[in-house]
């Protein structure tokens, strides 16, 4: 009864609120059996350049160390490529 009169007059006492932090779950990554590569030789194979895009090739270009300007058509740029 003695908490009953404190409570009425005093107000009960609330509980303090818990915070709660998200913890999103753990996915893992499939694992993947990596397919034995096929005897690749020690020089790189050349890109088909005739396919590649004109920021491909731009890139390419920056990669091999020749200088290009993006203004170039990409023919223009598949000459400065090629030599």
């Amino acid at each position: 009864m003695i908490t009953w009169l404190k409570n009425l007059f005093f107000g009960a006492e609330e509980p303090k609120p818990t915070l709660k932090t998200y913890t999103p779950p753990v996915v893992e990554e499939p694992k993947v059996a990596k397919k034995p590569s096929a005897a690749k030789s020690k020089k790189e194979s050349k890109p088909d350049l005739g396919k590649m895009t004109k920021p491909q090739l731009i890139e390419y270009a920056k990669k091999k160390g020749i200088k290009v300007n993006a203004s170039l058509k990409k023919a223009d740029i598949l000459k400065s490529i090629n030599g």
